[in-house]
């Protein structure tokens, strides 16, 4: 079974040349050989040292030489946020922000959370002031709780195009000793990584090399090298240089089962243990609410269909919370006469925050548990509208906004365009302090219609129509506001392919629906185009009542499963005619 360990070396050597272009635009901040150079360099900074302040994981001291040069690249490159790695970094760190960091886009995607070396960032003062991070040393995990938040409140530079952050290889011998067990565990929780999917992932790549020894001992052993190599093949002439690279090439193959168990099993240090008493409230506090029962969270059942008003409906799926295995059972109907599928009974507002608690940032910043769109579909979904309208809008009004994080990466695709977002929840105002919505409005959007009318040439509402209470009267209040020539964007999933996210999904709205209620309500659809994105899969949440360890342990896989697996959808553009 030759094949086997040919197929396990080849795989090997593929994905560390994948994560070598991944680090391959990092380059080395030239840092003046001395003391006394760097001083005189510092005499005309002109305020660098006010304007900034540094981040540090604890046990870190950064030279004055090293912070001078870092002041003049963050002037130079217009950088709010700068994440400065160390050259010499370990092995097993330099892999991990190999894995969490492609810098080929990391200046392409302003909303991403942050990744970084976990060492030191230089960071602008008004956006500490806004994230709310002190200046100094943190621990690991605090600081790589800093390190996700910091990047999203770092505004694009002037030209409009890109993230104001930055990330920098510094040369001398800077690094702390490598931080393994539970200070690499508190540091990947930190910034937001699944620690069980990376020591998993870990795992199955060395069960692997094992597996090809065991098929062909001979051939086997050109699968060993191969995983042994990965060090030189991704770190060998780049910037960095890890300090232990022959040490951990050499003894990879032995290093690697103890470095995982040092990871699950490390001493959890001071941030861990707060985490884990947030943890343990937000558990007392979920299994208070499930004890009052979850039929509470359920709105009275209705004689009638919410789209057509139809007395035909029948019952084609009961299902649990696909998402969080919470307690609870939600029942999609479709009717008899125009086909639209609704949950019935459906989520009441106590239910919808409830069930949609954890899905919308229950972490500190708002990272991590929020499923956030990957780059190219809310790039893809700016595109479509921009090539069909044909004078580029003033104001955008995004409906549903979240956190904003759609408008942060439009507004760098549609310079001069102010974007504005809409939504119930308090993550839209996050969104506006974090720079990527020019304003921000908390309510529904059918009570703010008159308020809103005329100041917006395109509206969109992305994945939004699904969840709402009455979607034809969110359609009526969009053709309320938009002026004539104005512009609504939709984008929905799509109901034929059967990827039904429960309870989240209150309405499966088929196009032809859709484009019937624009059409009597005078907006006429000028583009059609299909959406296909994946989505970065939620945290699991606290799970309370929902059966046993086992249970809840399975159901959060098939969750990850279901999240990453490509979303099926369609968009519409309509415009609304004159008069």
């Amino acid at each position: 079974m030759i094949w086997i360990p040919l197929l396990v070396a080849s795989g090997t050597v593929a994905g560390a040349v994948r994560l070598r272009r991944r680090l391959a635009p990092l380059r080395v901040l030239p840092v003046p050989e001395d003391e006394q150079a760097a001083r005189r360099a510092g005499d005309k900074d002109d305020g660098r040292d006010a304007a900034y302040k540094l981040v540090t994981a604890e046990g870190v001291a950064v030279p004055g030489r090293l912070r001078r040069a870092a002041f003049d690249h963050a002037f130079a490159h217009d950088l709010q946020v700068l994440d400065l790695v160390p050259a010499d970094l370990p092995v097993e760190r330099a892999l991990d922000l190999a894995r969490d960091v492609d810098l080929r886009t990391y200046r392409r995607d302003p909303v991403a959370p942050g990744r970084g070396a976990g060492f030191a960032a230089l960071v602008a003062g008004d956006v500490l002031a806004r994230a709310e991070v002190p200046a100094g040393a943190l621990d690991r995990g605090a600081f790589g709780e800093a390190t996700a938040r910091l990047r999203q409140y770092a505004l694009p530079p002037m030209d409009g195009v890109g993230s104001g952050a930055g990330m920098v290889a510094v040369p001398c011998r800077t690094a702390p000793r490598s931080t393994s067990g539970g200070g690499r565990r508190a540091w990947l929780r930190g910034l937001g990584v699944s620690v069980p999917r990376r020591t998993g992932s870990t795992l199955v790549s060395y069960g692997l090399v094992g597996a090809a020894l065991v098929a062909d001992p001979w051939w086997g052993v050109l699968a060993v090298v191969a995983y042994s190599a990965v060090p030189y093949i991704v770190f060998a002439g780049s910037a960095i240089r890890p300090r232990d690279l022959h040490r951990s090439a050499l003894l990879r193959v032995v290093r690697t089962p103890w470095q995982v168990w040092a990871t699950l099993r490390g001493r959890p240090g001071e941030w861990e243990r707060r985490l884990a008493e947030r943890e343990r409230e937000d558990a007392a506090r979920y299994a208070g609410e499930v004890a009052h029962g979850v039929d509470r969270f359920l709105q009275p059942r209705r004689d009638d269909c919410p789209w057509c008003g139809s007395l035909a409906f029948r019952k084609i799926l009961t299902s649990g919370d696909v998402v969080h295995d919470r307690p609870g059972r939600f029942t999609l109907e479709r009717c008899g006469d125009c086909g639209h599928v609704f949950q019935h009974p459906a989520l009441n507002d106590a239910g919808r925050e409830f069930y949609g608690r954890d899905v919308h940032g229950r972490q500190p910043f708002g990272l991590g548990s929020e499923p956030t769109e990957r780059l190219g579909a809310r790039r893809a979904r700016v595109k479509f509208a921009a090539s069909h309208v044909p004078v580029r809008p003033r104001a955008w009004l995004d409906v549903g906004a979240g956190h904003g994080r759609f408008c942060g990466t439009a507004r760098t695709l549609v310079p001069g365009t102010a974007f504005d977002g809409l939504d119930t929840a308090a993550g839209v105002a996050e969104g506006a302090r974090r720079g990527w919505l020019r304003a921000a409005y908390r309510g529904r959007f059918t009570d703010l219609k008159d308020e809103l009318s005329g100041r917006y040439d395109l509206v969109s509402m992305n994945h939004y129509l699904q969840g709402v209470d009455d979607p034809l009267a969110e359609l009526d209040a969009a053709a309320k506001i938009l002026p004539p020539g104005g512009h609504l964007l939709i984008e929905l999933p799509d109901p034929r392919v059967g990827r039904w996210s429960q309870p989240g999904h209150r309405h499966l709205i088929s196009r032809g629906n859709l484009e019937a209620a624009l059409a009597g309500r005078g907006l006429r659809v000028v583009a059609r185009g299909r959406a296909r994105h994946r989505y970065a899969a939620p945290g699991p949440g606290p799970l309370r009542g929902a059966g046993t360890a086992r249970t809840a342990a399975v159901a959060r896989w098939i969750a990850a499963v279901a999240w990453a697996a490509p979303f099926p959808g369609y968009r519409v553009l309509a415009r609304k005619d004159q008069g």
